[in-house]
């Protein structure tokens, strides 16, 4: 039997991150997702081009989870448990999807430290996006952080006297890196600041850094 297109109109923004819950639960990870303008339907693309850093799920769902899965840097491979995978909707993009995947590093600025490192995921790690690394003071804060790149439209760090994007400034809690592990080596850079429950920072960051990367 040949397989169908099915095409649902006019979906509501309060409906759209269910929807997609749903058909992720049912196996269609990756749908369509067109955007409708306010004047009767025609696409508003550069209108869209122009918000779509700001353009951030208002709602980021768990769509799977996995212990054990691993991903291989140049320095060794992580193993990450658990593995969280989140759906969110956007308008430039459509669904989306993120994995956050949980680990201790041995020995990393001077002590024993848990990561929480952002992927685009299909459903395993596929490209990383950002690290969140515990505080000296993770203990009793239960915060990490992660540095900001992409001063230079690529993976250049952010440094204290440069200016941050708008939407950092706006909606993320930022310190500089050195303030919050205090070790030789580690960077005089611009981090976000995100609890360790705090999930939906960790995904904003991660899918802002992404997009920063793939600008031409």
């Amino acid at each position: 039997m040949c397989p169908f297109s099915v095409t649902v109109q006019n979906v509501p923004d309060r409906e759209l991150g269910p929807l997609l819950t749903q058909l992720s639960q049912a196996g269609f990870d990756s749908p369509m997702i067109k955007v409708l303008a306010a004047d009767g339907g025609r696409d508003n693309t550069d209108g869209l081009a122009r918000r779509r850093t700001a353009d951030l799920p208002d709602d980021w769902r768990v769509i799977r989870e996995r212990n054990g899965e691993t991903y291989r840097w140049p320095s060794g491979r992580d193993r990450y448990s658990p593995y969280r995978v989140f759906m969110g909707a956007t308008r430039a993009e459509g669904a989306v999807q993120i994995g956050l995947g949980e680990t201790v590093r041995k020995n990393k600025w001077g002590r024993d430290r848990k990561y929480v490192v952002a992927f685009r995921s299909g459903g395993s790690p596929q490209q990383p996006l950002v690290e969140f690394v515990a505080a000296d003071d993770y203990e009793e804060t239960r915060e990490l952080i992660a540095v900001i790149r992409g001063s230079d439209g690529g993976r250049r760090m952010y440094g204290a006297g440069d200016a941050l994007p708008p939407l950092y400034t706006e909606r993320f809690r930022t310190q500089t890196y050195n303030e919050r592990v205090d070790h030789p080596g580690a960077w005089n850079k611009i981090a976000v600041v995100a609890r360790e429950d705090d999930d939906q920072t960790m995904l904003n960051h991660a899918l802002i850094q992404s997009r920063r990367r793939q600008r031409p």
